[in-house]
């Protein structure tokens, strides 16, 4: 059993979300423990982000990346799940392992995204990095 259990959420893709959550669910549930969702945003430190956007934008756009995240955790959470919100910013891979490490995580559930070989070039992929760097159990759901 998984005391925290992990759930990396990107707004953008919503259903891509589902499956990794009805896991956590069940999990959590089994083990009266904490379901954590993160979402991460670009930081602003980042090149591309400042220069299209101002800072309070930016500010602006993390307010609205937390209360979709909110509500997204209202829509599909029961309420009996106790339940830790985090929106932050940066690379989402390591975000996502400094958060397993500080929070003290012990297992996140995430799902592959499908690219080309291009893309996966190009993009990398975080899956693979959170695996690769994670202090605790990862499982990756497939398609």
């Amino acid at each position: 059993m998984f005391a925290k259990v992990l759930v990396p959420v990107d707004l953008a893709e919503l259903d891509f979300a589902h499956k990794a959550l009805e896991l956590a669910i069940r999990e959590v549930k089994a083990s009266n423990g904490e379901l954590h969702l993160i979402s991460v945003v670009p930081g602003f430190s980042n090149s591309m982000v400042a220069s299209f956007i101002s800072e309070k934008e930016h500010h602006d756009v993390l307010a609205r990346v937390a209360a979709e995240l909110k509500q997204f955790a209202a829509d599909e959470i029961p309420e009996e799940i106790n339940v830790v919100l985090r929106v932050v910013q940066g690379s989402p891979a390591e975000e996502v392992n400094r958060y397993i490490k500080k929070q003290g995580v012990e297992l996140a559930i995430m799902r592959a995204h499908h690219r080309t070989r291009v893309g996966e070039f190009l993009l990398g992929s975080v899956s693979s990095r959170v695996v690769e760097r994670a202090r605790c159990s990862v499982v990756v759901l497939k398609d």
